[in-house]
């Protein structure tokens, strides 16, 4: 079951420049993720914390990754939307017979719990990633 809206992931080209301009106006400090802390490799980001909500800066120089395909593809912008569960593995079956498709057929972990992405084709062109954060 879903418990909150956990934050959006923005994709951009140049990180640092995401930085300084999210960062002008959000007021809050970024709080940068090592690029291992990812469920997949070739990223760097860095978050805003806004009350409960984060806003996150996502790049990739490698072109394997969704993140610089999407910018290539698209240009920069909303990458997609998370949303935080209590139990992935039980919410990952109840959605998928509501008609949603994951990208893995199991959670992925990354360094702060577990995460899966329900396909953009299944939702209206959406990408929706399930957070399972570590408590």
């Amino acid at each position: 079951m879903v418990k909150q809206f956990y934050g959006v992931n923005i994709a951009v080209k140049d990180l640092e420049a995401a930085v300084k301009k999210y960062g002008g106006f959000l007021g809050v400090p970024p709080v940068y993720t090592k690029p291992e802390d990812f469920a997949f490799p070739g990223l760097t980001g860095a978050s805003f914390h806004v009350g409960t909500v984060s806003v996150n800066l996502i790049a990739s120089s490698n072109p394997e990754t969704s993140i610089y395909k999407f910018v290539e593809s698209r240009g920069e912008g909303v990458f997609l939307i998370s949303l935080k569960v209590d139990n992935l593995e039980q919410d990952m079956k109840d959605f998928t017979e509501k008609g949603v498709k994951f990208v893995s057929d199991k959670p992925l972990t990354y360094s702060g719990g577990k995460v899966n992405f329900g396909h953009p084709k299944s939702l209206h062109g959406v990408q929706i990633e399930f957070i399972q954060p570590d408590k």
